[in-house]
């Protein structure tokens, strides 16, 4: 008798500690959804390239509980120079919405996604941040969103450093002084501020014939347009195919100079919007396009899970450069058909 007590305390103990409590089950990565009282959405049409998924809800990546293997070695692709082409605030359903003809061509025979996802807070100088220095801001500390150089500079390694400590030659061609603050001066060879799309473009196309090994563009207006008329409107448009005309000239200058067969180009952008505002209370906020045309890509529509930091991963995996093992961001390897080495992701929202 005092053994089948014995027996059955234990089986009681061991269901219990084989239990789960409710508290103790990991959060969802990321589950913002429509604020209560948004306009119904009308599913695109089946023809469309921006056929967004219902379910807004991201499940959380399992823990790992092993260590992360050593980035995988460049694969011989030809890639000589990266161009990083950023739409400040450009939302992925206005490319079609806007008639961005040049870009919509280049997805043609790109790797893209219109469900990449920019850090919690969506604003201009910390999501730029974090595309170029493959960081959460926690990590980069740019927790501003203002030209306050008093601040100091974002602190980090960054896709700069490691061009530079490279012997590479890098140029910033921006629409807005204060993405000075993601790089020290030190670090590039050329930081321009120019206020339109068009002279951002004249200039680009100007220094492109020097070569280069990696160029960043801003293309700020149409973020300045969506605060000013709203996300989505006729005025954010025309900003837009203002930067799409700008992009089809570097594209044709990097054609007349013989060096679009070996560049990449990256086009991506910071935060999306609505209404006027860019808050993180919608899911249009945190959206992002993310594309990727050039040697060794492999047109698609991908599947991964793509964070701004991996901008600067690819980048630096492109260009043959060591990857920091503390980056968030890892290459999208999907693009090229190479599987996946490493995760550097942490399971919990990206601050």
């Amino acid at each position: 008798m005092k053994r089948d007590f014995i027996f059955v305390v234990a089986l009681i103990f061991l269901q219990a500690y084989n239990t789960v409590p409710e508290a103790w089950q990991p959060a969802p990565v990321y589950a913002a959804s429509y604020a209560a009282g948004s306009p119904a959405r009308t599913p695109a049409p089946a023809t469309s390239l921006f056929i967004v998924q219902q379910d807004h809800i991201i499940t959380p990546t399992p823990i790992l509980t092993n260590e992360p293997t050593p980035t995988a070695e460049p694969i011989q692709l030809g890639i000589e120079r990266v161009v990083i082409v950023s739409f400040d605030g450009m939302r992925p359903d206005a490319i079609e919405a806007a008639g961005m003809t040049n870009l919509l061509n280049l997805i043609e025979s790109s790797a893209y996604t219109f469900t990449a996802r920019t850090i919690s807070y969506s604003a201009t100088l910390p999501g730029h941040t974090s595309m170029l220095s493959g960081l959460c801001m926690e990590k980069h500390g740019m927790r501003w969103n203002g030209n306050n150089l008093y601040r100091g500079y974002a602190v980090g390694t960054n896709i700069f450093d490691l061009t530079h400590d490279a012997g590479m030659k890098s140029i910033m061609d921006v629409g807005k002084e204060k993405l000075r603050l993601i790089a020290e001066p030190e670090t590039t060879d050329d930081f321009e501020v120019h206020a339109t799309e068009a002279q951002i473009a004249a200039a680009a196309v100007e220094l492109i014939p020097s070569d280069f090994d990696l160029l960043f563009i801003h293309f700020p207006s149409a973020d300045l347009m969506g605060h000013k008329h709203g996300w989505m409107t006729n005025a954010q448009f025309g900003a837009l195919r203002e930067g799409d005309a700008a992009l089809g000239k570097i594209l044709a200058a990097l054609d007349e100079n013989g060096m679009r067969e070996t560049t990449l180009v990256i086009v991506t952008a910071d935060h999306g919007g609505h209404d006027k505002t860019h808050d993180g209370t919608l899911i249009e906020d945190y959206h992002i396009p993310w594309i990727v045309s050039g040697p060794g890509v492999i047109p698609q529509q991908l599947t991964s899970s793509i964070r701004i930091m991996d901008t600067a991963a690819t980048t630096a995996y492109a260009l043959g450069l060591p990857i920091p093992p503390e980056w968030d961001g890892i290459p999208v390897y999907e693009a090229f058909g190479v599987a996946a080495q490493d995760v550097h992701y942490r399971n919990e929202d990206c601050e």
